[in-house]
C-alpha cells in the first residue's frame, strides 16, 4: 500500500502541469519593456502579490538577460512595497538575488508604475495582446 500511495505522489510530482505564465507589456521605455505576469498573482494574509520583468529592448537574440521584482499591495489600503528582485542572466539563470524583507508599505498614487500594477494584481486589468507564455518567448519573438 505505501509503495502506491508513493507512486502516486511522484506520478502527480513528475507529470502534474508545470506552473503557468503569462506576460503581459504593461509599459515600455526607449531602453526597456515592462511586463507583468497575470498567472503571478497571488494573495495570503490580506497582501497581494505579482512578478514583474524588465527586460531590456535591444540585445542579441539569444541574451535572455532581465530582472524579475515582487511586488506586493494592500489592495484595500491602497499601499504597495517591493519584495526583492532576481537577476536572471545572458543564458537564462539566475546570477543575483536582491531579497528585500519587511519594506516600508508606500501609498499608491496616481499616474505612477505601482498603480498601473495595482490595477493589475488586485482590479483584474489586462493588457491587449499579444501575450506571452516565458519571457524567452517575448525575446525569441523579437523583443515586441
Amino acid at each position: 500500500m505505501k509503495i502506491a500511495v508513493w507512486l502516486g505522489v511522484a506520478a502527480v510530482a513528475l507529470g502534474g502541469p508545470a506552473a503557468a505564465e503569462t506576460w503581459q507589456a504593461y509599459s515600455r521605455s526607449p531602453n526597456n519593456t515592462y511586463m507583468a505576469d497575470a498567472d503571478s498573482i497571488a494573495t495570503e494574509a490580506g497582501i497581494t502579490s505579482i512578478k514583474v520583468a524588465t527586460v531590456p529592448k535591444a540585445g542579441d537574440p539569444g541574451d535572455l538577460s532581465h530582472s524579475i521584482e515582487t511586488y506586493q499591495f494592500r489592495c484595500e489600503a491602497d499601499q504597495w512595497r517591493t519584495a526583492g528582485m532576481v537577476e536572471i542572466g545572458p543564458d537564462g539563470s539566475e546570477v543575483a538575488q536582491y531579497p528585500e524583507e519587511d519594506a516600508a508599505w508606500e501609498p499608491l498614487r496616481r499616474e505612477t508604475m505601482p498603480r498601473y500594477l495595482k490595477e493589475i494584481a488586485c482590479d483584474g486589468a489586462r493588457g491587449v495582446p499579444p501575450h506571452w507564455p516565458s519571457i524567452r518567448a517575448f525575446i525569441e519573438a523579437g523583443r515586441s
